[in-house]
């Protein structure tokens, strides 16, 4: 369970201060980290990876969330980046 917590944190941290790249890498990594545990230790812990997997998409959103929240009450600022030129 601890393990669910911790993705759920990282992909808060990630949905609270990067953009969507750094989901995509983490979603690759506890991908690579669900298929070792399943070969590793069977059905029950590549189980509990998927649940792994689930919170760190679902924490990347609560972490956009609490962004919107904080720049709303005027805590944080929105990030100002120049647009891409093409």
């Amino acid at each position: 369970m601890w393990v669910i917590a911790l993705h759920f944190g990282a992909g808060a941290v990630a949905g609270a201060i990067f953009n969507v790249r750094t989901l995509l890498a983490l979603v690759a990594v506890v991908f690579v980290e669900c298929i070792a545990a399943s070969v590793a230790s069977g059905l029950t812990a590549a189980l509990a990876s998927i649940g792994g997997l689930v919170a760190v998409q679902v924490g990347y959103l609560a972490g956009i969330y609490l962004r919107s929240v904080l720049e709303r009450v005027g805590i944080a600022h929105p990030s100002i980046r120049p647009e891409h030129q093409r």
